[in-house]
């Protein structure tokens, strides 16, 4: 469920926040800190290092607490090695 919850939220509208306040809050906050931290794209330096943070959630056991992160990089997807 986690990981299949993790592709829904990769899915979700960039403009779309969670409707729970705390997790909009959380999201935001989130972004703030990942894009302070200066790695930028692809670990190149830069002041935008994630476009967007989406947060789904779902309740679980205390015990289970299981997380899924999906991440999704234009820039993986398109590369040219030159070998001299």
């Amino acid at each position: 469920m986690c990981a299949k919850m993790s592709k829904e939220a990769l899915l979700r509208p960039i403009s779309e926040s969670n409707s729970d306040q705390r997790y909009k809050q959380l999201e935001d906050d989130l972004l703030k800190e990942i894009n302070a931290l200066g790695i930028g794209p692809m670990g190149l330096h830069g002041k935008t290092t994630a476009l967007k943070v989406q947060i789904q959630y779902a309740p679980t056991h205390i015990a289970g607490l299981p997380v899924a992160v999906n991440m999704c990089c234009h820039v993986c997807r398109h590369a040219k090695v030159v070998i001299s």
